[in-house]
């Protein structure tokens, strides 16, 4: 559950496993093309899900250079609301103007490319992601509630209050052997998924384990300051009356040319010390610490999203799969 950057982590760790997976995506987002999406066609934001549904494609042969455009971005000579527009983001609108749903549409686009993971939008209805900053003042939009230079993020909530969840991520919750949440932005991609009710009581009776994988950096404008355990502490104020079994802590120190690279960008390493790992103990969960950050690192990506130090799929699929064979992290409830 979460936004992109966790499900394509879990999808892309799982894949071949013989494992069945489902990603539960978040679809809050308002910037890019997605946020034109919103505006002109009062939909879900289309852009997580689709990089998502990109990364579990397995299409037949003759329909692999649609998968293969499918995260292809427009370049006009002149500016319009094409520009930077993923392909995918109006296949996804198209199949949703033809099928009038949106939630419709994503399982006949998962069709479409043969994915062999489960990919369900979160709401399935239009919603704007909201804060309620240190000082009182609400910012509207995800954009703005991840922009730098405002207080702090107090909370965050949905307007509508009330969304559509889809009936069959309430289903795969309750079927799951292990729920992993994150990684990804805190308060714009991971704590979204969890503000609908219906998600948060789910969570709340499920018979699985869950797992949340923390950042391994903060974030500007979401995250300034935080440690791990901050991160673990809000993740339990949203659950609510939800458990959090396990947390995956990378204590992997990358090297000090990628410190310095996200350094410049206000993204700061978070090192996990043995307080830290005491105290995330303390909170009721275990934590699994392990060297998580990914290989082969090649300098930083050119996203439309700020660039963090990332996870490596096939070290946190090799540990949430051992945290699903261990014996329950907590007495079975009825």
């Amino acid at each position: 559950m979460g936004g992109r950057s966790g499900p394509c982590l879990i999808v892309q760790g799982f894949r071949g496993s013989g494992w069945a997976v489902t990603a539960i995506v978040t679809t809050t987002d308002t910037g890019s093309s997605s946020g034109v999406i919103r505006d002109q066609f009062d939909l879900p934001a289309p852009g997580d899900i689709r990089s998502v549904l990109a990364t579990a494609a397995d299409p037949s042969s003759d329909l692999k250079p649609l998968a293969d455009l499918f995260e292809f971005r427009f370049r006009p000579a002149q500016d319009s609301t094409l520009r930077n527009m993923a392909l995918g983001n109006l296949i996804l609108t198209a199949f949703a103007g033809a099928l009038g749903d949106f939630e419709r549409a994503v399982a006949a686009v998962a069709q479409l490319l043969n994915c062999w993971a489960v990919v369900l939008p979160l709401p399935s209805s239009p919603a704007t992601l909201c804060a309620r900053l240190a000082d009182g003042s609400v910012v509207r939009g995800e954009f703005n509630v991840r922009a730098t230079g405002k207080p702090p993020i107090a909370e965050v909530f949905l307007e509508p209050a009330e969304v559509r969840v889809a009936e069959a991520a309430l289903q795969a919750i309750h079927e799951a052997d292990l729920i992993a949440l994150g990684p990804g932005g805190l308060y714009c991609s991971v704590l979204p998924g969890l503000l609908p009710g219906p998600i948060r009581r789910a969570i709340e009776a499920a018979r699985a384990k869950t797992a949340y994988i923390c950042n391994t950096t903060t974030q500007p404008g979401q995250t300034d300051g935080f440690d791990t355990v901050a991160h673990v502490r809000e993740m339990l104020r949203y659950l609510g009356g939800g458990h959090l079994d396990y947390v995956l802590l990378n204590t992997q120190v990358p090297s000090e040319e990628m410190l310095a690279a996200y350094r410049r960008d206000e993204v700061h390493y978070m090192p996990v010390t043995p307080e830290e790992i005491r105290q995330v103990k303390a909170l009721g969960s275990i934590p699994v610490v392990g060297n998580f950050v990914e290989e082969g690192w090649q300098g930083k990506r050119t996203l439309h999203k700020l660039d963090t130090i990332r996870h490596d799929p096939h070290k946190v699929a090799t540990a949430l799969k051992a945290l699903v064979r261990e014996p329950e992290a907590r007495p079975a409830r009825g």
